[in-house]
């Protein structure tokens, strides 16, 4: 029952919110990009902030041969809507161009089998690789150690990703390790002090920032 559960919370991504209208782009704190990833984010943020979907899309194309976050949204707003061929086009070209914020919703892609054959390993894989420099990766991750999917389960390893997570601000990790240390699971025991502590890191994470590197 509990491995459902943790399933469920973890299977959330950011694929459902892909086409909200989203407010002018904030970028968080942690992350550092080289002096050309800092340019080529500013420039795809730039058609964030358009209104609607439309002209967003025609602002991420009229870049998309040289900037790998338009190439990233691009690529998960496909993926959004089951063209799993354009979207794979996209975050390929992404990868290739060395952004590992890419790496993510490929192993989404992999991990359902959606546009390709199902690779877990490949997932699990693309997964690790991106983990230090991608919270959200992090999280996804976690779970593959917390349920056992691909690996031997190791809570401790589970447990430390899930903080990484939390710790940069993933909402959602955040409010899994208040489960964790309200209800003792994974080997962990109960804490209440850590439970306080999470909620009041929730309360202040009004928005959480890191989805937006992938949100059209």
């Amino acid at each position: 029952m509990l491995k459902q559960s943790i399933l469920i919370v973890s299977t959330a991504l950011f694929f459902s919110a892909c086409s909200l209208k989203m407010p002018t782009f904030e970028m968080p704190s942690f992350l550092s990009f080289s002096k050309d990833s800092t340019k080529d984010l500013e420039e795809a943020n730039v058609c964030q902030k358009i209104e609607s979907d439309e002209g967003k899309l025609t602002c991420y194309k009229n870049m998309e041969t040289k900037n790998s976050f338009a190439q990233i949204r691009l690529g998960t707003y496909y993926a959004d809507k089951k063209d799993y061929q354009t979207s794979l086009k996209y975050l390929k070209q992404a990868k290739e161009n060395k952004n590992l914020f890419a790496n993510l919703p490929l192993a989404f892609l992999y991990y359902k089998g959606d546009g390709v054959e199902k690779n877990i390993p490949k997932s699990f894989e693309l997964l690790e690789e991106a983990k230090d420099s991608d919270p959200v990766a992090a999280f996804q991750l976690s779970r593959f150690y917390i349920q056992g999917i691909n690996t031997k389960i190791d809570y401790e390893k589970g447990i430390e990703l899930l903080e990484f997570a939390a710790s940069k601000n993933v909402l959602s990790a955040q409010q899994l390790l208040i489960n964790i240390y309200k209800n003792g699971l994974f080997s962990k025991p109960k804490d209440q002090k850590k439970v306080e502590y999470w909620q009041n890191k929730v309360k202040e994470n009004k928005e959480d920032l890191n989805l937006k590197i992938y949100r059209l």
